[in-house]
């Protein structure tokens, strides 16, 4: 083990998490568009000590013995257009999307660093259940169905993998600290760098690393030790972008959009974590950039998580 410090030492529990984003979790900005839902279930292991999971990643470089766990999981996410009620939706316009997939993460960390490296493997188009997913939700909510399916994006393999590390300094111990982060994400589904910082003010913050959410390509982790906690994030990032399919379509042929990219957008969040023997429960809400030069407005959607450890 490392030092005395029983946060630095391995949590000998496993976990598994549902997180969920929706727009329609805050009511002031539910518009059903852009990126409107996303949902996944994940196991997590407990952590492991000179494990062999230790030798992917960079971790080895900072110390030879780093605390080591994986994770596996299986996801949605579902995009629709702002004029999401026309059977022939612009292609100057958030195109109409599913996305199934499997994702697969080793998690390092030594003392207050942690990176993780994640690989996201799935489809998109018809064969996402996208509709049919989206019909039942809108049914049981007594909600239209959307008439534009028909015009999503073709079906598509996705090759994705991530690398995403972050680092704890703390201003006040336990109490108050900021995390700098940075995210490489490289594949057909999304190429893009990431930087950026979330600050935290509460008790027990060497619990974890900051709240998860549903979509791929944000940084969290799961309970490490069993503290009670409970604090506020906020953060932002800026992510410079290279490839988006769920905006701008297939690869190659396929359905093409004519949106302008905007190549260089933020995302700013701030929620709410209570936890408690390795259970917890959060909240978040999220303000995204305009990613296209069409569109309305920024574009906000909030994240419910559930997290039990046993």
């Amino acid at each position: 083990m490392f030092a005395n410090d029983i946060y630095f030492t391995n949590y000998n529990k496993q976990s598994i998490s549902l997180q969920s984003d929706n727009d329609a979790y805050f009511a002031p900005t539910d518009y059903d568009r852009y990126y409107t839902a996303g949902h996944n279930l994940t196991y997590t292991s407990k952590e492991f000590i000179n494990n062999p999971l230790k030798y992917v990643g960079f971790s080895l470089l900072i110390n030879t013995n780093p605390i080591s766990r994986f994770s596996i999981g299986l996801g949605q996410e579902l995009y629709s257009p702002a004029d999401r009620l026309n059977p022939n939706p612009s292609l100057y316009d958030y195109p109409f999307a599913g996305f199934l997939y499997m994702s697969g993460m080793v998690q390092n960390r030594v003392d207050d660093f942690m990176e993780q490296i994640f690989l996201d493997i799935g489809i998109i188009g018809n064969a996402a259940l996208g509709q049919e997913t989206q019909d039942i939700i809108h049914s049981l909510t007594n909600n239209p169905k959307l008439p534009g399916w028909r015009h999503q994006i073709k079906n598509e393999f996705i090759f994705n993998i991530y690398y995403k590390a972050m680092y704890r300094f703390s201003i006040i111990d336990n109490i108050i600290e900021i995390l700098p982060y940075g995210i490489l994400a490289l594949g057909n589904a999304h190429t893009h760098l990431e930087i950026g910082a979330k600050l935290r003010i509460g008790w027990g913050l060497h619990g974890d690393f900051g709240i998860p959410k549903a979509i791929t390509g944000h940084i969290g982790s799961t309970s490490i030790n069993d503290d009670f906690r409970i604090y506020i994030q906020g953060g932002f990032g800026e992510r410079l972008i290279g490839r988006n399919i769920f905006l701008q379509g297939n690869t190659i042929g396929g359905y093409q959009s004519l949106v302008t990219l905007n190549y260089a957008i933020y995302e700013a969040e701030i929620g709410i974590l209570v936890a408690w023997k390795g259970c917890a429960l959060s909240f978040m809400f999220s303000n995204r950039q305009k990613e296209f030069m069409q569109q309305l407005r920024n574009h906000n959607y909030a994240t419910l998580r559930l997290e039990i450890s046993f």
